[in-house]
């Protein structure tokens, strides 16, 4: 386990790492850089090519405090070169130690379905399951989230969100807006393309939101309020994920689905309410 600087979790657990792209969502993916940057060592043997990391597995079991978890950051368990036999091994692991909440995130919903077809299995009620939905074409992803069976919490991440969007989100608890951040900010076209933030001008912060862009995030907050949707604003994003801040119209928004009974382990939400207040709101 590693702790974390994503803003919506605790920890991060990776029995396995590597992927591929498959979506412009992927284009600048944080992961494949930081895993190439380490080719070679004994983190990243591999670089991004898939690595299975059975080591990992007992990891959940060792933890004592009730923990949130995002669960293969460094990878994607829709990945086709991955094994059944592998996927049932983590699946085991978190029914293992159910006191702990998974947040499981996929661009291949429709792959990890199939595998819980064909294993006759269901996800565990302790696994937050998630999307990626960065474009319109890619709302898709959310029909195959509904499918997916178990009883779970559902999820969307909005990360990096690329251009506005009007979605279902109706079965959904949770939804993390946020934009592109990286240093390819650097690099004009990408960030008159891809990016929600700008250079700012004189008397302004250095990485201002576009106002032409923050549109985007509002609407999708306002989405959520009308879907009974959680919703997190992680970041306006720029050079690194903080550059641009996190205030929308003046506030945070720290939405967490604690409307949703035993979603959050009850140590955390005691965390939520006590020592940072805004996660409840």
């Amino acid at each position: 386990m590693n702790e974390t600087g994503i803003s919506w979790t605790q920890l991060t657990w990776n029995p396995m790492s590597g992927c591929t792209k498959i979506s412009p969502e992927c284009a600048y993916c944080y992961a494949h850089q930081l895993a190439e940057q380490r080719r070679g060592t004994l983190a990243f043997p591999n670089g991004f090519d898939l690595t299975i990391r059975p080591h990992k597995l007992a990891e959940p079991a060792k933890l004592k405090s009730p923990s949130l978890i995002f669960t293969n950051s460094m990878s994607d368990p829709g990945l086709e070169e991955v094994t059944d036999d592998y996927r049932d091994r983590i699946l085991d692991a978190m029914e293992a130690s159910p006191q702990h909440r998974y947040q499981v995130l996929t661009k291949r919903p429709e792959e990890v379905r199939a595998y819980l077809t064909r294993r006759g299995r269901k996800m565990p009620a302790s696994v937050w399951m998630g999307v990626t939905v960065g474009v319109a074409r890619a709302a898709w992803r959310l029909d195959e989230l509904r499918l997916i069976e178990g009883p779970v919490l559902r999820f969307v991440s909005l990360e990096p969100l690329l251009e506005p969007l009007t979605l279902d989100l109706s079965g959904l608890d949770w939804a993390i807006t946020g934009g592109e951040s990286g240093t390819h900010a650097s690099q004009p076209e990408v960030l008159a393309r891809r990016f929600l933030v700008r250079p700012g001008s004189k008397g302004e912060k250095r990485w201002v939101p576009r106002e032409d862009r923050a549109d985007w995030v509002r609407s999708l907050r306002d989405q959520c309020d009308a879907a009974g949707t959680a919703h997190w604003f992680k970041q306006w994003g720029g050079p690194r994920p903080e550059s641009g801040g996190r205030l929308l119209d003046g506030r945070t928004h720290d939405g967490m689905p604690s409307h949703v009974p035993g979603a959050m382990p009850a140590a955390y939400v005691h965390r939520a309410r006590h020592q940072l207040p805004l996660l409840a709101s």
